[in-house]
């Protein structure tokens, strides 16, 4: 009865070990060396750091993300810059995006959200994108844009990950 107990016991580990990494892969901001932050990604999603930026795609091709951080210097830049994110995702915005403050893991984030044409399908998507402090000098950004046609649980995923930031100290 004893060893079977102890059987069970390590086969329970055994999985668990085994299942994590499928289901998420903390992924460092700009880089692992230098963490300003850390954000947990779907594994399928095969999420990758390049060039200081970290990218996923959920494995239907129904949202994509990415985030990386910017020195303060580039702040007066931010606004051009998403500008040219968006234009460069998007071929057209609905409307004006709202912006909102939330506060997750004690972390404020100014956010800013809306709808538009997919510059590749045309299809209707919704973006967001995330403004955050990052440690000295430092802004992290999130961004995720998903179809209009995602599951529910996609978008919760997509909610997951973005609770999932935390900043390394």
């Amino acid at each position: 009865m004893k060893n079977q107990m102890i059987i069970k016991s390590f086969l329970a580990i055994l999985l668990a070990g085994i299942s994590v990494p499928a289901f998420a892969k903390t992924m460092s901001v700009p880089s692992e060396e230098h963490a300003a932050y850390t954000v947990d990604v779907p594994g399928d999603w095969n999420p990758k750091v390049s060039d200081e930026t970290v990218e996923a795609t959920e494995p239907d091709n129904h949202v994509y993300l990415s985030g990386w951080t910017i020195t303060k210097s580039d702040l007066g830049d931010l606004k051009k810059d998403l500008a040219d994110l968006l234009k460069d995702s998007l071929k057209s915005i609905d409307g004006e995006p709202t912006e909102e403050a939330i506060e997750n893991n004690g972390i404020k984030f100014m956010v800013l959200r809306g709808h538009g044409k997919d510059k590749r399908e045309s299809s209707d998507v919704t973006f967001m994108v995330a403004v955050f402090p990052a440690g000295s000098g430092k802004a992290g950004i999130f961004y995720a844009d998903w179809d209009s046609d995602a599951p529910s649980d996609v978008k919760d995923k997509l909610n997951g990950i973005m609770n999932s930031i935390k900043l390394h100290k």
